[in-house]
């Protein structure tokens, strides 16, 4: 199971996260809003400092996912049937995902929130 060479290991990594999005309706979500953040970070000007911030968070939430699909293959591989420790296993790394998902967003609600309001704002008056 040990990799050849460094290409072979980039090619691995890639399929599972080529399997993690596939299969994984949250990942689907989490990519969509990190596209989104993304695109309202650029047309608001957001700094360097920011959109790093905005960036490393994002990166966060997606690789708790990644671990949190592992941990839920690993888990079925070994227990087959209901185990109460095996859904704790499962429960604990599904929450990781959750509160990374929530300190992104208050992330983002620092970083985008007023630059947003203002950029709405300005283009509201322009509206009228």
């Amino acid at each position: 199971m040990k990799n050849r060479n460094l290409l072979e290991s980039f090619k691995n990594a890639f399929q599972g996260v080529w399997h993690t999005l596939v299969n994984e309706k949250n990942m689907k979500i989490h990519l969509a809003a990190a596209a989104m953040v993304i695109i309202v970070a650029l047309w608001l000007g957001v700094s360097k400092i920011e959109m790093t911030v905005l960036c490393v968070t994002i990166a966060m939430v997606i690789c708790f996912e990644l671990i949190n699909t592992a941990m839920e293959v690993m888990v079925n591989i070994i227990v087959d049937v209901y185990h109460p420790k095996a859904k704790i296993i499962k429960d604990v790394s599904a929450g990781a995902v959750f509160v990374s998902a929530l300190f992104s967003i208050a992330v983002g609600v620092i970083i985008l929130g007023d630059k947003l309001l203002i950029r709405l704002q300005s283009l509201y008056g322009l509206l009228k």
